[in-house]
């Protein structure tokens, strides 16, 4: 039996129906966005947790080669930005540069902020507010589950390329959406996930595809892509630790659409997701990431 949602919709000051309430979460109601995560304070929590296993699991904030040019003073932006922690980290680390973060979701940090920072509430979908060649870094972190396969192609990539400046570079960190595991249970859960992904126009492995949509637009003289596969579970460290964690908060946040996708109550949904927990510290699971770093024409 599919599962039975608390549900309440509210408004914002102009009207529009934008986000609704399921069992307490906060989530996206936007027919122009695919995106099915929470957009509350537990997902600020989750994304700001492993900001710094990134860092760990990278060696770094970036890898694009801009240090000299953020010591100098160059222009920010961070698409899709969530909680702002990478935006608060890399302009504190460089205060002759601005910073700008740009999410669709209400959760942007506002007070407590650096002279050099500004984070605006907006949906890439529909254009942002800056001029042609306006930064010379873009910046866009795991936002695998937000696009369908068809508006990373025709809206925002291109919309990447227009902000940047000649000489100046894109940087995506991406995330496959399916784990790989040898465990009976994660694979379930693997497969659903995918097969709703998919239903919904979404590539869950688009970060492989990011380094051809560059190339075939002929905009960049360098394309770097670096792929590295996360181990997840305690017996792999702390980054297999905090992986496992950040993994399994996003399949919570999914719980009210995933679990109906399944069919199944969420009761049972939830001791699926605690089995996965403990069969990962058993099986092998790994979770891809990919680096993509391209270098503008001049």
């Amino acid at each position: 039996m599919g599962c039975c949602c608390s549900r309440r919709f509210f408004e914002e000051e102009n009207g529009t129906v934008r986000y609704q309430l399921i069992n307490g979460r906060r989530y996206h109601n936007l027919s122009s966005s695919v995106y099915f995560l929470a957009n509350d304070d537990e997902e600020v929590y989750r994304l700001s947790r492993y900001h710094n296993a990134i860092k760990d699991i990278w060696v770094g904030l970036f890898h694009s080669p801009v240090e000299e040019k953020l010591r100098q003073g160059a222009r920010v932006i961070d698409i899709g930005c969530g909680s702002g922690i990478w935006i608060l980290d890399v302009a504190r680390q460089y205060p002759n540069s601005n910073f700008v973060g740009i999410d669709i979701s209400p959760i942007l940090p506002t007070e407590g902020l650096p002279s050099n920072v500004t984070f605006i509430q907006y949906n890439v979908l529909d254009g942002l507010p800056f001029e042609d060649s306006s930064f010379d870094l873009v910046h866009q972190k795991f936002m695998v589950c937000a696009f369908t396969e068809v508006q990373w192609e025709e809206k925002v990539i291109p919309e990447l390329i227009r902000l940047t400046r000649p000489d100046g570079w894109i940087e995506i960190l991406e995330a496959d959406a399916i784990l790989i595991s040898d465990g009976t249970v994660t694979r379930r859960i693997a497969k659903a996930f995918h097969d709703f992904l998919v239903s919904k126009g979404i590539n869950p492995s688009i970060g492989k595809e990011i380094p051809r949509i560059f190339e075939n637009s002929n905009m960049f003289s360098e394309i770097k892509h670096r792929q590295k596969t996360i181990k997840l579970g305690k017996r792999h460290g702390e980054s297999g630790e905090e992986t496992l964690r950040f993994c399994i908060s996003g399949l919570s946040s999914a719980r009210g659409t995933l679990s109906t996708s399944m069919n199944l109550m969420p009761e049972h949904y939830d001791a699926l997701i605690e089995t996965m927990i403990i069969e990962t510290e058993k099986c092998s699971t790994d979770f891809i990431q990919h680096r993509i770093c391209a270098h503008k024409r001049i």
